[in-house]
């Protein structure tokens, strides 16, 4: 599967420039059984006038599929979304990855053209593509975004702000209608990688406001807007109004599991909130714009409920016993192979995880006590935590020995591979670690614990989510480090939270220490998502109100960074204004000799080997595939053509 992102460096863009999709010329077209009936009844228009003109071509992975069943997913926690729902039943932008990852494809945008200069974007949409409520999805929902949420100075205060749009130069950004199915985007700046960024989480807005639907939430199409605020609980003004019904622009985008009403552009559509019970529900979308080879109208699945969990161990035996289909960031690699050797209903699939680490450790340099600041700043008392890890132990114990020690950086077949940021300082010498922890504080108390220079005990919280899947492992990790730390005199304290809990903790700077992700590391995801590479970025805790400051986030603590992040930052704007890949990659590999130089966060290990269990009854799912939140985990399998075997 590594030969995938060699694809990437050959490949990447290719598909950008010329904007090709399938064709959907001439095809007959066939719906489901479900929606047949609902035709025939006269609830619904006939599957041509349905669907575009063009409609999206999706090859199935392995066999057209069946149309029926419902499929089970299960997730922990009380958000859907996080817990695996967004990635299977969302996440649908103007373009998307293709399967192989080897570049972008054709979705919502049926095609475009870019400028010589890469400032201007002309995309094509789908002639008669339609919301899930019926009404047209066209250009006039795009320019509603950009003119009257995106430039709106009461949705967003700090002015025009998204995870696609380049900060250097965003006032200056404009759109246009061309026609109905035509809009063009014009950057202040050269931007290289906007194809790139749009295939991921960043790209998610731009599609996502029905205009028909939330002008009667907004107060420039509604002078009667006040009255709706008055009667719906939670909400002050119809900006906060806007953004529950929108589920955007400032929200969590999966609010939208909490709003049946809300027009969608997905396969499938909330039938049923999660509320205080253990299941939401959701149909298939009639209107989705996407068919199968054959012509007939995709998703397969009629229905798809989620299910919610106590813990990880109650749903991966739900998973073993056959009582759901799938789960997302499957957690018990021993546990579900000894299933499999059981005889239990499941599939293997192996997937190859993009990051560039099992997990990354951050010292806030913008700790509210400043003499933890400090420390925290200094690269020496960083080098000297990092030799103090037992990673091969981290390993065996958490990781059942799959992995090898490593820092955060790009992996060795990625075109950013920087031998130095993967492999510097992962020594497991206490003797090192306690020579460079002198450096910056080197007196001790009668216990054997370092002394801050203020002569108080050095103490600090390390922050740990354990709410979600994903997160299963990271506290028996965090309890492993503050083992090691101690022996090298370095107190530290564990705090676990809920999710929830610690997104307050990060928005209001309460965070001294944390461990999280550790994302940048196949192919060019280190240009996508350079979160521990360029601080300043969403998740970079160890310069936790940097972000902020960017984003002027009127939510959050704001700090700014110094001139020499500054410089960094605008290093990296270069970086996605290089018109070529060559460029983009050299000026990318500039800047991780500068993560280097600064060893921005601390890394454990390279990731194991990724196994996904599903039903068996579970068709289409890929045997392996490229998993990464740049790629939109579950969605680059493309979900859509799942079906459920009869």
């Amino acid at each position: 599967m590594r030969r995938g992102f060699h694809v990437v460096v050959l490949m990447l863009l290719l598909t950008a420039l010329f904007g090709v999709t399938a064709s959907a010329q001439d095809m007959m077209y066939s719906e489901s059984p479900m929606l047949s009936s609902m035709v025939d009844s006269g609830e619904l228009p006939a599957v041509e006038e349905r669907l575009p003109a063009s409609p999206r071509v999706v090859e199935p992975f392995k066999e057209v599929g069946q149309y029926g069943g419902t499929m089970r997913v299960g997730f922990t926690g009380n958000n859907p979304g996080w817990g695996g729902m967004w990635y299977v039943t969302g996440w649908e932008n103007l373009v998307s990855w293709a399967p192989d990852f080897s570049g972008v494809v054709p979705n919502i945008a049926e095609s475009w053209e870019i400028s010589d200069d890469v400032r201007s974007y002309t995309f094509h949409l789908r002639e008669g593509m339609r919301w899930s409520d019926g009404e047209p999805f066209t250009a006039d929902d795009i320019i509603f975004y950009i003119d009257d949420v995106l430039f709106n100075e009461e949705l967003l205060v700090g002015g025009p702000s998204a995870d696609w749009l380049p900060r250097e130069g965003a006032e200056d950004f404009t759109a246009e209608k061309i026609d109905d199915y035509t809009v063009r985007f014009n950057f202040a700046n050269p931007y290289g990688t906007f194809l790139l960024n749009l295939a991921q989480w960043n790209g998610r807005h731009i599609t996502w406001f029905p205009k028909h639907y939330l002008t009667q939430f907004h107060a420039d199409y509604n002078d009667a807007v006040d009255d709706i605020v008055a009667e719906t609980d939670g909400v002050e003004d119809w900006v906060g109004l806007f953004n529950l019904r929108a589920s955007g622009p400032t929200d969590d985008t999966n609010n939208y599991f909490n709003n049946l009403d809300r027009p969608l552009l997905f396969p499938w559509i909330p039938t049923s909130v999660l509320g205080g019970s253990t299941q939401m529900t959701m149909v298939r979308n009639p209107y989705y714009w996407k068919v199968d080879t054959e012509g007939n109208q995709l998703p397969y699945i009629d229905e798809v409920i989620g299910v919610s969990y106590q813990d990880n161990e109650a749903r991966n035996l739900a998973l073993a016993n056959g009582d759901i289909d799938y789960i997302k960031d499957a957690t018990g690699r021993e546990f579900f192979f000894d299933a499999l050797d059981s005889g239990a209903p499941l599939n293997m699939s192996l997937p190859l995880s993009d990051a560039a680490n099992s997990n990354s450790i951050h010292f806030n340099r913008n700790a509210q006590d400043p003499v933890l600041a400090e420390i925290f700043s200094d690269i020496n008392f960083r080098i000297g935590m990092s030799h103090a890890i037992n990673r091969e132990e981290v390993i065996e114990i958490v990781h059942f020995g799959q992995g090898s020690p490593a820092q955060v950086g790009p992996v060795e077949d990625s075109p950013l591979y920087n031998e130095r940021l993967a492999n510097q300082y992962v020594a497991y010498d206490v003797d090192l670690a306690n020579q460079y922890l002198d450096m910056v504080v080197p007196d001790k108390d009668a216990d054997g614990y370092r002394l801050r220079p203020d002569g108080e005990r050095l103490s600090f919280v390390l922050t740990v989510v354990n709410e979600l899947a994903w997160q299963a492992s990271w506290v028996q990790v965090a309890e492993l480090l503050i083992g090691y730390w101690d022996a090298v005199g370095v107190e530290v304290l564990l705090n676990a939270v809920s999710d929830d809990t610690f997104t307050e903790q990060r928005e209001n700077n309460n965070l001294e220490a944390t461990m999280f992700t550790g994302e940048g590391g196949a192919g060019l995801t280190a240009i996508l998502d350079p979160r521990y590479y360029v601080p300043g970025e969403l998740m970079g805790m160890y310069g936790n109100g940097w972000f902020y400051w960017y984003t002027n986030a009127l939510e959050a603590t704001q700090i700014e960074p110094p001139e020499d992040i500054k410089e960094i930052r605008v290093a990296y704007e270069q970086v996605g204004q290089q018109p070529s890949l060559e460029g983009q990659i050299e000026a990318m590999s500039d800047l991780l000799e500068v993560a280097a130089d600064n060893f921005w966060v601390i890394g454990i290990s390279r990731p194991a080997p990724g196994f996904q269990p599903y039903h068996q009854r579970l068709g289409n799912y890929p045997d392996e595939w490229v998993k990464g939140w740049v790629e939109g985990v579950e969605k680059i399998t493309y979900p859509e053509q799942w079906y459920i075997k009869q």
